[in-house]
């Protein structure tokens, strides 16, 4: 009888072992987003957000108790990308914040929205976002999982700090951060 039961455990313990010891590497993505072709191409690395759910708390005479809340909080999706010499994948999400905040006058907004509806055109008025694809690869560099974006669209572009007192030559490299509506997950 204790050897059954030392059969069925072992048994147990076989079929819950993971199918694969591969692990996750942080250098194996490719990431995209149809309006950003070029700082596409030059990202150099990008997160998986972090996801909040909310709790609401119910009080008690005793203790407050956390009960499971309804709203998800996405947080920001950061990018890092090298800008090549023309700044043009620099220049791709200067313009699209600009467009957004529209600085100097109400028609820059228009524009931007008119110049995607060109490239894009069923594209409405929504044009302002875009959507955005992080994928993840496996030991094999092949495509594993897609984390997608719904509506991106970008909320900061840090500094770029030229300076002629470096001894050695290092290519600017550029932050960017998002928001976005929500991500999902898709295993390919």
């Amino acid at each position: 009888m204790y050897t059954s039961n030392l059969n069925i455990l072992a048994s147990n313990w076989e079929n819950s072992r993971p199918t694969t010891v591969n692990f996750l590497r942080p250098n194996a993505f490719l990431f995209s987003v149809k309006d950003l072709p070029n700082t596409s191409f030059t990202c150099q690395s990008a997160n998986l957000p972090s996801l909040d759910l909310g709790f609401a708390v119910q009080s008690t005479p005793f203790t407050d108790l956390p009960t499971i809340g309804d709203k998800l909080n996405f947080g920001e999706f950061t990018i890092r990308f090298i800008v090549d010499e023309y700044m043009s994948n620099y220049l791709e999400l200067y313009r699209w914040i600009v467009a957004l905040g529209f600085p100097g006058n109400y028609k820059q907004y228009g524009n931007f929205i008119r110049t995607k509806t060109d490239r894009f055109p069923f594209t409405t008025d929504a044009g302002a976002y875009s959507d955005g694809t992080l994928t993840i690869l496996n030991s094999s560099n092949l495509p594993q999982q897609r984390i997608i974006f719904s509506d991106i669209f970008p909320i900061s572009l840090e500094a770029l700090d030229f300076d002629v007192t470096g001894a050695t030559l290092e290519y600017f490299t550029a932050i960017a951060s998002f928001k976005y509506k929500f991500f999902d997950v898709e295993v390919i």
